[in-house]
């Protein structure tokens, strides 16, 4: 048996202003375009089942041209007679259970099977039984349904799930909603097992895996190879890459013994070396005083950053480290409000708005 299994293509996902030549945001154009790159492979290959482990939309009110398009891709696939297994994920699945899910709409499509109620559920697809279980209400929802999970004799078993995994390694992005398994529960005699939630293409155990997503939604993913698996059921697994703009992090630089010109010249010299033109670039510098800050030459550095798609350059003054040192950091909480504040708009001065930020959630922290 063959199937393909993608998922956290997040479609409907924005981010940095920078508009496309249709008009629409070029990350959202970026993020449909991986996930037809998906679609027509699927198509061309036409496998025996797709199986997508959640996180389908970014979020729990897709945007219309996001269900728009979605339901373009799944027309496709239905037309080619593939049975696509799509499991809410914890980005589509409302908090409450009255909340309607947006899955609704796809229950009539022929051999879309939408797994959303919060509840295991079994599908048989000719000779392999898909164990699925969404992202649920509770921990203890979660718990019981991964009890209520058993292997079906004479048939290929199949597990799917939208979860971090904690074990030997840990496999967790710290979303605040977020629901996390220890590696033990995964079972052993499965055929194969379907992750999805962590964003990077990952083998956990012999017989589980993540796909990873399908574009880069954080630095944290820099560098990593995006795409799916090519799944041939006990005989082997292929990682097949998509084609996707490059997210690079060009590291930190320490500042504290640097003059302002040697500064801009390793910034300019990291740029030159990896090439920005059409990426998504970040490079931070450390410890930097106030004034060293003010007297980088700008005028060269926004030119060698106008190539690029989006160029973040976060900074640490020296005043600051010096203030904040010895307390205790933040972590997830952190990343998540820095990636917040560089992909929105607002008046005034940015990075002001964005260190008083981090003072209150250092002080809140103690």
């Amino acid at each position: 048996m063959r199937i393909l299994h993608v998922s956290d293509s997040h479609l409907g996902y924005s981010a940095y202003h920078k508009i496309a030549e249709n008009g629409l945001n070029q990350r959202e154009v970026d993020v449909y375009n991986s996930f037809k790159q998906f679609v027509d492979y699927a198509i061309e290959k036409k496998p025996d089942l797709i199986i997508h482990s959640g996180d389908f939309f970014d979020s729990v009110r897709p945007t219309n041209r996001a269900l728009f398009f979605a339901l373009q891709q799944l027309l496709k696939i239905s037309d080619a007679e593939i049975p696509f297994i799509i499991l809410s994920g914890n980005h589509e699945t409302p908090k409450m259970r009255e909340t309607g899910s947006v899955f609704r709409l796809f229950e009539h499509i022929p051999y879309i099977y939408p797994i959303y109620k919060g509840k295991l559920e079994e599908i048989e697809i000719g000779n392999a039984i898909v164990h699925a279980i969404p992202h649920c209400f509770s921990n203890e929802d979660l718990k019981k349904n991964i009890e209520n999970v058993k292997k079906r004799e004479n048939f290929i078993n199949i597990l799917v799930l939208h979860v971090g995994i904690i074990g030997i390694k840990e496999f967790r992005r710290g979303d605040f909603n977020e629901q996390i398994i220890p590696s033990g529960c995964l079972p052993i005699d499965f055929d194969y097992i379907a992750l999805g939630h962590y964003h990077k293409a990952t083998q956990v155990t012999e017989n589980a895996y993540y796909a990873g997503s399908t574009e880069y939604f954080s630095f944290k993913e820099a560098g990593e190879q995006k795409g799916f698996y090519d799944v041939e059921i006990n005989r082997k697994v292929n990682f097949i890459p998509l084609k996707v703009r490059q997210m690079i992090n060009l590291g930190a630089i320490d500042c504290s013994l640097l003059s302002p010109e040697e500064i801009t010249h390793e910034i300019i010299r990291r740029a030159d070396e990896e090439g920005v033109d059409g990426k998504i670039v970040r490079i931070e510098l450390k410890k930097i005083g106030r004034g060293k800050y003010k007297a980088l030459n700008w005028e060269r550095i926004k030119k060698l950053a106008s190539s690029a798609l989006h160029f973040e350059m976060p900074y640490e003054f020296f005043e600051m480290e010096q203030e904040l040192r010895g307390r205790s950091k933040i972590g997830n909480l952190e990343e998540e409000w820095r990636e917040y504040i560089a992909s929105v708009p607002i008046g005034g001065n940015k990075k002001e708005i964005e260190e008083l930020a981090l003072k209150y959630l250092h002080e809140v922290s103690r």
